[in-house]
């Protein structure tokens, strides 16, 4: 199978958002965006996934509820080829997530297959390949959008900065979720995929290594 396959059958994850952090399911914030726009989740690149693993982590940490309406006012989504999807700073602002642009090699071809009926809501996932115009300017403003922005930029650069700091200011490090060849793929996908399902099904054709 290619990773941008239709399949009745198969959700295919990118490694890179698990090396960033992310469990499954997703968290609220990030599982909406999914669902709203139609997107795969393959169709997203790892600059995605940094930003709103610390989005996630400040509105848990900080308090700061940030919601669809929040993040379509600091980001822009856009077309990187392939339709395949970043965020774009909105002109003349800055940055509001820092350092989730690195050079990411290979990261297209680090991908795994899950069955659709081993995960949670798995048969509501989009089948195919999302080719339609995609943006985030529909979403329309909530009465406290503005107040929960103000917020946002009010917040010291450390805590917008990936990867994100607990309380105790140590950052989170993504190496504790780095594939190593020793573990079996089927022990690390049920690590990092919290199920209430005994069985996860794996697809071993995956190109992860």
């Amino acid at each position: 199978m290619k990773r941008n396959c239709v399949s009745d059958v198969w959700v295919t994850f990118l490694v890179a958002t698990f090396q960033i952090g992310f469990t499954y399911p997703f968290p609220t914030l990030t599982q909406g965006l999914f669902t709203l726009i139609g997107l795969r989740y393959i169709q997203a690149m790892p600059m995605v996934w940094r930003v709103l693993y610390t989005l996630d982590h400040i509105l848990e940490q900080e308090g700061i509820d940030i919601g669809l309406s929040e993040l379509s006012r600091l980001y822009n989504l856009v077309s990187h080829g392939s339709h395949r999807y970043l965020f774009k700073s909105k002109p003349q602002q800055p940055h509001p997530i820092l350092k989730t642009t690195k050079n990411d090699t290979n990261w297209r071809n680090q991908f795994f297959f899950v069955r659709r009926d081993s995960i949670p809501n798995g048969s509501h996932l989009p089948k195919k390949w999302n080719t339609d115009a995609i943006s985030l300017s529909h979403i329309q403003e909530s009465p406290v959008t503005k107040e929960r922005i103000e917020a946002f930029w009010k917040l010291d650069p450390a805590i917008r900065t990936f990867p994100p700091r607990t309380k105790d200011s140590e950052k989170i490090s993504s190496t504790s979720y780095t594939m190593s060849s020793k573990y079996s793929h089927m022990c690390i996908y049920k690590r990092l995929i919290k199920l209430e399902y005994e069985y996860l099904s794996v697809c071993y054709a995956c190109r992860c290594c």
